[in-house]
């Protein structure tokens, strides 16, 4: 039994070192790893003494996740700039609550981080179960994009919701 556990724990140390020093390479661009292997390093120990399960993804749901969120992304941006460019565009800001409709931590945890990529939007806490969003432009159909970006990330970590 303590032979299974210790085999356990290393996959789960390599599990999260892989995670992590992938996480680096995508957002560092493969540069830094003088700063980054001791931060994956730190991260993936601080993952293991918390004993965080390990991210599994239903990878059927990949696609449709990026296609949408990249879509969306690349709107918010050009919806940003083009409202740097033209100020007289209409602007009705507003904070709004979301309910949400999946309960699992990880899909609200990363909803909320995504949500201020997308067009107008920018969540700022999760409450029970609403999620706190300022909005550019209270007008527009904000709650469907929101809504369907949960239901994405719920399909995406095999929670279900839709």
């Amino acid at each position: 039994m303590e032979l299974f556990r210790l085999r356990r724990s290393h996959a789960a140390g390599l599990y999260w070192v892989l995670f992590h020093a992938a996480l680096w390479a995508l957002l560092a661009e493969g540069r830094g790893w003088a700063l980054g292997i001791p931060l994956v390093l730190l991260a993936s120990g601080l993952a293991l003494w918390l004993d965080t399960a390990p991210v599994r993804l239903h990878l059927p749901a990949l696609p449709g996740f990026v296609a949408f969120f990249t879509w969306h992304m690349l709107q918010g941006g050009w919806d940003v700039a083009r409202r740097a460019l033209h100020p007289r565009l209409p602007l009705a800001p507003a904070w709004r609550d979301y309910p949400l409709a999946c309960g699992v931590p990880r899909v609200r945890l990363l909803l909320s981080a995504l949500v201020g990529l997308l067009p107008g939007t920018l969540a700022s806490e999760v409450e029970g179960d609403c999620l706190r969003v300022h909005v550019l432009d209270h007008e527009q159909p904000w709650q469907a994009t929101v809504a369907e970006l949960e239901r994405h990330l719920a399909r995406l970590l095999g929670a279900g919701a839709g």
